[in-house]
């Protein structure tokens, strides 16, 4: 019985979401052990083996010093991935927290949150995360910072909507009535049901995150050289692309792949929410 469930619940994913799920899992992996399955050592330099194309001891080739593509680019998403991904979290918590918060109080409070959250809002991404950083200092932790300020306020303006919708509902009324505290109201009663809409925002935004991370490193301001990362990669590399371009279009195109994967399976994963949400209204 417990095969035919799951077998039953296979079906029912979108291939978008199963197709999503595998890749979003494997760059997972590899990114966890990357250190393991990079075949050598991503700072290692082989004078006998400078710029060299891809070949049958160096899969995608080496750089002007002599270390392997692959294993940089294997071992560099630890670094964009690690940045990406922590800051996409503290981004959705606090975004769904304040959200949530500036939904159920409304009023004046949540016109003046909401004013500040737009100002915030106007400034481009990338312009605002290089004045964080201006003012912090250059760090790994310093852009984990600066990507999660920049989304929080995007965040928030997506679950306080999601959240409106619920703030009012006679369920919530009646915890008022009971004498719940407010914290308990968010937490226990608003909260759960905002979910899958905190889920699809964290994918979509999990791949701007990547992208800011990786045009961050580009430019400078991410984790200094030698440290494998992949913006960083492209940026040191550029001015030896007419000698051999693989060591900028290898760490771009795993941007590629690697952000267009989340969406893939963000938009999976908004289908299946979807589906569920119909069958319980019977449509």
């Amino acid at each position: 019985m417990k095969n035919n469930s799951v077998l039953m619940f296979l079906k029912r994913m979108p291939n978008k979401l199963i197709f999503g799920t595998v890749v979003v899992i494997s760059l997972l992996i590899i990114s966890i052990f990357a250190k393991q399955i990079a075949p050598y050592d991503a700072n290692m330099m082989y004078y006998d083996h400078l710029k060299e194309l891809p070949s049958k001891d160096f899969w995608l080739g080496t750089d002007r010093f002599g270390r392997d593509i692959l294993s940089r680019v294997i071992v560099g998403s630890q670094s964009t991935l690690f940045i990406a991904l922590i800051s996409t979290m503290i981004a959705l918590f606090f975004g769904s927290v304040i959200g949530v918060y500036v939904a159920y109080y409304g009023g004046k409070i949540d016109a003046f949150i909401m004013r500040c959250n737009d100002v915030l809002m106007s400034f481009p991404s990338l312009v605002f995360a290089m004045l964080v950083i201006g003012i912090l200092g250059a760090s790994t932790v310093t852009a984990i910072i600066a990507i999660a300020v920049i989304y929080i306020p995007r965040t928030m303006r997506v679950i306080r909507s999601q959240a409106l919708n619920i703030v009012n509902l006679e369920y919530i009324d009646a915890a008022k009535v009971s004498g719940e505290s407010v914290s308990y109201i968010i937490f226990k009663e608003i909260m759960p049901n905002l979910w899958p809409t905190i889920i699809v925002e964290g994918s979509i935004r999990l791949g701007y995150a990547i992208l800011l991370t990786a045009s961050l490193s580009y430019i400078g301001l991410g984790p200094p050289p030698p440290t494998p990362d992949w913006g960083l990669m492209a940026y040191t590399e550029r001015a030896y692309m007419l000698d051999n371009p693989w060591p900028v279009f290898v760490p771009c195109i795993a941007i590629i792949i690697t952000v267009i994967t989340i969406n893939i399976f963000g938009e999976g994963l908004k289908d299946l929410l979807l589906i569920k949400h119909s069958r319980s209204k019977g449509l």
